[in-house]
């Protein structure tokens, strides 16, 4: 077996600056963007891809920050994470996860993110509590955002007749959700979110 058999997976980071003037949150980097290669060896994120991102997470919460007043937070680094794959074989490194960090679980049962994890920022008593809620305030509904819509059952989909009628669905659905079909094929099912 040849090394050209197995496409290399790239992963990437993008950054993101708030357009707003209010709020101290000004930049958003997210890791463990998959890359598309262009020619040679050069990768790049597709705009798809950019703009998943942009309104699933980032917008969400710079617009969310400016109305949390206790949210200080102006820098956030997001690592996506998939709690089934061995750190081994992720293709990018990640923080390590301990018991101080803050682990958010999803309400929302069908949503594909299933877990938050925020990693632990030295504060003690007081602090800690208003920074805990804060945390919590800002990032909870970013799992509402991730609800794939249903997919049809593996006998019926690969019925001729499904398949038509498909076709026809199929541009309504992109319109009621454009990124229906990422989150029914997400990658990762967790966050691991750094605050500076």
């Amino acid at each position: 077996m040849t090394s050209s058999s197995q496409p290399k997976k790239v992963f990437l980071q993008v950054g993101f600056r708030s357009p707003e003037q209010e709020g101290s949150l000004r930049t958003i980097e997210i890791f463990g963007i998959p890359g598309e290669k262009l020619k040679r060896d050069d990768y790049v994120v597709t705009d798809k891809s950019k703009s998943f991102f942009d309104d699933l997470i980032v917008r969400k919460l710079f617009r969310k920050s400016r109305f949390l007043t206790d949210c200080d937070f102006e820098y956030l680094k997001i690592w996506l994470y998939n709690l089934d794959v061995d750190d081994s074989k992720r293709g990018y490194d990640v923080p390590k996860l301990d018991e101080r960090d803050l682990k958010i679980k999803s309400s929302v049962s069908s949503s594909k993110l299933e877990y938050i994890y925020v990693l632990d920022n030295g504060l003690s008593g007081n602090d800690h509590t208003l920074w805990k809620r804060t945390v919590k305030d800002l990032f909870t509904p970013l799992f509402i955002g991730f609800v794939a819509p249903p997919t049809a059952p593996e006998e019926v989909a690969n019925n001729p007749l499904f398949k038509l009628v498909e076709s026809f669905t199929d541009p309504l659905r992109d319109s009621l959700d454009p990124y229906g079909k990422i989150k029914q094929n997400l990658f990762f099912n967790a966050l691991i979110i750094q605050i500076d």
